[in-house]
Formats: C-alpha cells, sequence, structure tokens
C-alpha cells in the first residue's frame, strides 16, 4: 500500500487533475465535429422522439455528416435520417439529456422546434452538448484515471512511475482531446482496458481457475463487448480481449457469467442495427448521406481493405498525427518487448503471467494498428492525433510502467528511468495535450498543430467556453488560471515531487527530466518536410476569425483599447498589429499598422 505521503500526492494530484476534466469545454459550432454531432442528434431523438431516427433534430439543428440516409419501408415516404455511430455513447446519454430537457426550461430555455430563433436552437445545441460531454463523457473518462493509477499499484510501488503514466495518458494523447467531446474514443480505451485488467488481475491473484471470481467473469465479457459498442472498428480488439477473459474464466459458471455479460452489449448493439437500418447484423455505414464517404465504406468490409503501410507509418510516427509522434512517452510500453516478453524474473507463475499479459496486450495493439490503417477513412478528417487509434494510450502506458519496473527497480537506475518518464510524460502533454485544450478538432492541413493552433492561439487569447463563462468571468484569464491549476498543476507535481529520493538523486533527476522533455519536443517543434504541407497559416487565420466564444480574444480588446484613444493612441495600433500577425492576420495588421500616428521606435 502507498505511503501516507503518496497517498496525499496522489490525491491532489487527481484533484488538480479534474479540474481539466470538468471546466473547459473547446466548440465551435461552423465546424463542430460530425463525429460528435451525430451522436447528440441520436441521444435527442431518443428523448424527444423515443426513436433512433433523426428527421426532426436534422430539421431542427441543421444537416450534420456521419449521418445515413436510410429508405423508408413504407411506399412513397421520404427516407429517414440516423447515425451511423456505435451507439453506447448515445445509449449512455439518454438519462442526463432527458434530465436536461426538463431542469433547462426553469431557466428560461424550453426545447426549441423547428420554427424557434436561431440563436434559441444554436444555444440548446451547444448547451446540451456541454451537458452531454461533462456528464457521460468527461467525468467517467476522469474517473478511468483514477481506476488506471491504482490498477497499476499491483504492478510497480513507484508512485513517479504510475503517476507519469497516467499523466501521459490523461493529458499527454488524444485520449484528453476525445474526452472534451460527445464522442467515443476515450471511453473506448477505458472500456478497453477496463476488460483486459480485469482478466489479467485474476489471473494474478491465482493460477487456480476454480479461485477466479464469477462477477469478474461477467465484468470483463461486458467491458470487452462494451469496446465495440462505443466504436465499431475496435471488433477486432473485443474479439482479443474475449479470448484473453476466456483463458482465465473458462469453467462453466464463469464462462456463462463471461457470456452474459458480453450479451448485454450484443444485444444493444443489434437492437440498434435492426431498427435503424433493418437488420441485425448491418451497420450503416454504406449508407451515409456523404457520397464520398458511401463510396470508401463499399471498399472491403464496411471501408476495412488491406493494411496500407504508408497509413500505419504515418499513424505511429508522424509528428502531425501520429501515435507516437504526438506521445512520445508511449515509446515506452515497446521496452515491453524485451522486459515483459524476454527477460521476467520472478516465480514460475508470475513469469508466466506477465509473459502472456504482455503477448496479449502488444498483439491486441498489432492488430488494432493494423485495421487503423486498413481503414477507408484511416486518418479520420477533421480530428486530432490518431482518431481510430483510442484505445491504445493506456495499454502501452501500462507496457512502460511493467517495463520500467523490471529495468529500473532500484538504485540510480530508478533514478535515471523516473527522469526519463516524466520528461517524456511532460513532452507529451505540451505536444498534444496543450492543443486539445485550446481545440480538439483540426483540419488536415495542420502539420504541427503546438506550433500553429496551441502557442498562436494562446498568445492571442483565443481560449475555449471554459467554467467562467458559466460564472460570468469571460477573457482568456481564467482559462490560464484553470490551465495552471489542471494542466501545470499535476505535471509540476511530478516534476518536483522527491518521492523518497536523496536530494542528490532527485537533482540528477530533474536534470534527465529537463533534458528528455527538451528532446522529446524536438518532433512538435521542428519544421513541417514539403510532402507533410504548408505551416498551417491558412488554417491558423480561418479558425481565428470564426473563433467561439467571440469577442472574448486579446485581439478584440486591443481594437477597443485601439480605437477608444485613435490617433492619441499610436502605440495601441502597433500592440494591436503585433498580435494580429500572431494569428496570421497579416492583411489587417498592415492596415492597423498605418493608423498609428508615430513612428514604432517612439513605442519601445
Amino acid at each position: 500500500m502507498p505511503s501516507p505521503r503518496t497517498k496525499r500526492a496522489t490525491r491532489l494530484f487527481f484533484v488538480l487533475l479534474a479540474v481539466i476534466y470538468t471546466c473547459v469545454f473547446p466548440y465551435m459550432a461552423w465546424v463542430n465535429n460530425p463525429n460528435e454531432n451525430a451522436r447528440t442528434y441520436m441521444t435527442m431523438a431518443l428523448v424527444e422522439d423515443h426513436t433512433f431516427q433523426a428527421d426532426r433534430i436534422v430539421e431542427r439543428q441543421g444537416w450534420t455528416n456521419d449521418m445515413a440516409t436510410v429508405p423508408s419501408p413504407v411506399p412513397n415516404e421520404p427516407p429517414h435520417h440516423y447515425s451511423v455511430k456505435a451507439p453506447a455513447i448515445s445509449y449512455a446519454g439518454i438519462p442526463v439529456y432527458w434530465a436536461f430537457t426538463k431542469i433547462a426550461p426553469l431557466f428560461g430555455h424550453p426545447v426549441p422546434t423547428r420554427g424557434s430563433p436561431a440563436e434559441e436552437r444554436a444555444f440548446w445545441l451547444r448547451a446540451s452538448t456541454f451537458t452531454l460531454r461533462l456528464f457521460v463523457v468527461q467525468i467517467p473518462a476522469f474517473i478511468f484515471l483514477v481506476f488506471f493509477e491504482r490498477y497499476l499499484r499491483h504492478i510497480s510501488k513507484d508512485s513517479i512511475y504510475r503517476l507519469s503514466a497516467v499523466a501521459a495518458v490523461g493529458l499527454g494523447t488524444n485520449y484528453l482531446a476525445y474526452s472534451l467531446m460527445y464522442v467515443s474514443h476515450a471511453l473506448c480505451g477505458a472500456a478497453a482496458f477496463t476488460s483486459f485488467a480485469i482478466t489479467e488481475m485474476e489471473r494474478a491473484r491465482s493460477s487456480s481457475s476454480r479461485e477466479r471470481r464469477t462477477s469478474r467473469a461477467f465484468l470483463a465479457g461486458f467491458f470487452a463487448g462494451l469496446t465495440t459498442l462505443f466504436e465499431y472498428h475496435a471488433f477486432p480488439v473485443s474479439c482479443l480481449l474475449g479470448l484473453y477473459a476466456l483463458s482465465a474464466f473458462w469453467r462453466p459458471t464463469r464462462l456463462l457469467a463471461l457470456i452474459a455479460g458480453g450479451s448485454i452489449d450484443v444485444a444493444l448493439l443489434m437492437l440498434f442495427q435492426w431498427r435503424a437500418f433493418g437488420s441485425p447484423f448491418t451497420p450503416g455505414h454504406r449508407m451515409v448521406d456523404d457520397p464520398g464517404l458511401a463510396q470508401k465504406h463499399h471498399q472491403g468490409l464496411y471501408g476495412i481493405a488491406a493494411p496500407d503501410w504508408d497509413a500505419f507509418k504515418d499513424l505511429s510516427l508522424s509528428h502531425a498525427f501520429g501515435f507516437f509522434g504526438t506521445s512520445p512517452f508511449m515509446w515506452l510500453g515497446l521496452l515491453a518487448i524485451p522486459f515483459g516478453l524476454l527477460v521476467v524474473h520472478g516465480t514460475k507463475h508470475f513469469r508466466w503471467h506477465r509473459r502472456l499479459s504482455t503477448f496479449v496486450w502488444m498483439f491486441t495493439m498489432l492488430v488494432f494498428f493494423l485495421t487503423a490503417s486498413a481503414a477507408a477513412v484511416w486518418r479520420g478528417g477533421w480530428t486530432i492525433g490518431p482518431r481510430l487509434l483510442g484505445a491504445a494510450p493506456a495499454f502501452f502506458a501500462y507496457g512502460a510502467v511493467t517495463a520500467l519496473e523490471a529495468i529500473a527497480p532500484h538504485g540510480w537506475r530508478r533514478t535515471v528511468a523516473r527522469g526519463v518518464a516524466v520528461g517524456l510524460a511532460l513532452a507529451s502533454a505540451i505536444t498534444i495535450g496543450l492543443v486539445a485544450l485550446v481545440y480538439n478538432t483540426l483540419p488536415e492541413s495542420v502539420t504541427r498543430p503546438l506550433v500553429q493552433i496551441a502557442l498562436p492561439f494562446l498568445r492571442a487569447g483565443f481560449v475555449p467556453y471554459h467554467v467562467g463563462h458559466l460564472l460570468g468571468l469571460e477573457g482568456p484569464n481564467v482559462f490560464v488560471v484553470v490551465l495552471g491549476i489542471g494542466f501545470a498543476g499535476p505535471l509540476l507535481l511530478i516534476l518536483l515531487w522527491r518521492a523518497s529520493d536523496t536530494l542528490r538523486a532527485y537533482l540528477v533527476r530533474l536534470g534527465i527530466t529537463v533534458a528528455v522533455a527538451f528532446i522529446g519536443l524536438q518532433g512538435a517543434l521542428s519544421a513541417p518536410s514539403s510532402d507533410e504541407g504548408g505551416d498551417g497559416a491558412h488554417d491558423t487565420r480561418n479558425m481565428s476569425q470564426s473563433w467561439e466564444p467571440k469577442g472574448n480574444d486579446r485581439i478584440a480588446h486591443a481594437r477597443e483599447e485601439a480605437d477608444r484613444y485613435g490617433p492619441r493612441g499610436p502605440c495601441l495600433w502597433y500592440q494591436l498589429a503585433d498580435l494580429e500577425r500572431i494569428v496570421r492576420w497579416d492583411r489587417e495588421a498592415a492596415h492597423d499598422e498605418k493608423r498609428a500616428t508615430e513612428p514604432r521606435s517612439n513605442c519601445r
């Protein structure tokens, strides 16, 4: 068990982390991800109309992509609209959205109709999306991170290893981005790893199948099935996790419980497909509204064909959207190959168990990567990081902790390993986590999200909706406070906490951390190659000019000040132009600079 001091540090870590997972809401209506809207529309239809059919919601809220047009079985009746997404999230949102429809009218916001003003309909979609995000995705995603840390206690006694792994997953992968949206990718990963962890812990506690608990068999089966109920393309992961669970729960009563758990998910999925697409065995991807997407989904098995090795390489290594390229901590997971499969110490049962669990998660992830690279839409369009690999972060972080514990159980090796783990966690958080907090959906033409989007937007004060907007405290400064508490706070705790190190060992570890973090950030700070694309100037300009919330950025405030003083404040015009150039408003900057009545040199 952790020491009292370790318990306090761990609790503080999660208290700080909870701020990010409950207080930030990136959203822009004009580009809001159809990946999210389709799921929101389905939840709205289920609550308001008691049907999967989203026709009335589409008429009220507007068309969104990722919907299927399904011919009506009734003659001469127009086709109907259904979400093509796996239904778990939309199911989970039913009680939350039902409560929202009852509470919102008490504050002057009744459920809109097709004839309601556009502002009311836009507010309803935004407010309901924020509510569904918070209670269905953000809080459960945070709870999984708490579970993940507690689970890692039976893998490693080192709190720095554990908290670095949690920070790497929760702040340093696209798990964070998709935890801040009403989508399934983060929770798909949580479900998959939970199934794996339940089976792994039952196998670790006893080598006798008779002593493995029926309740755990049920949960392992349920979470394995839930993985596909969250994301269709994770079906191979569900199958492999089911086989792993079968190796532990093969006795009759456990086997029945395992099947029963998975059967719940199968039944819910088949119900959706039967009512929406006419067959319990048919998803709706070949009927999507977008003709281009429909054509891609006719390739192979609903868009899954043979693996594309260029796609596999880019999904893994690209500094724009690759799994390892945007989350350098995840490289440590590959150390499980030599130190989880080959070099394993301990009892015979422990060695066999560790090798099997390592093989299972690594083979599952290999199949998962190959499946994603075989998808016709493997890049994912407007996205952040490798969207289709949402189930991967926790597995690689688990592999990293097992490997680090085997490599450096004590002494100077542990000091070095701690420094490497913390440094790569910091690099990962800055590389992709900071981007996710500014905005969690980026066009494919963005090649270096950190330097093209996150850093310039933060400098110019383009920040997302946050808890301050609920309290009437708008503007970028409140977001900076939230960022400092919930993002920098957990990372600084890991960085500054000595965790029983001597002063000398801590200083050595701190130096290693800084050096490794600097090296880990080089990919995110590098210039894109000619075949990757441009410098993102077009996207930086377009997104900043259409930013929500409007009028709270530093450019808007600087313009207000410059207009107030006019010719009496020449330096204000230079300050405004400098802010505009940060987000590539070059024409506006040149125009505003000319309005200054004195040379720039007089303002320094």
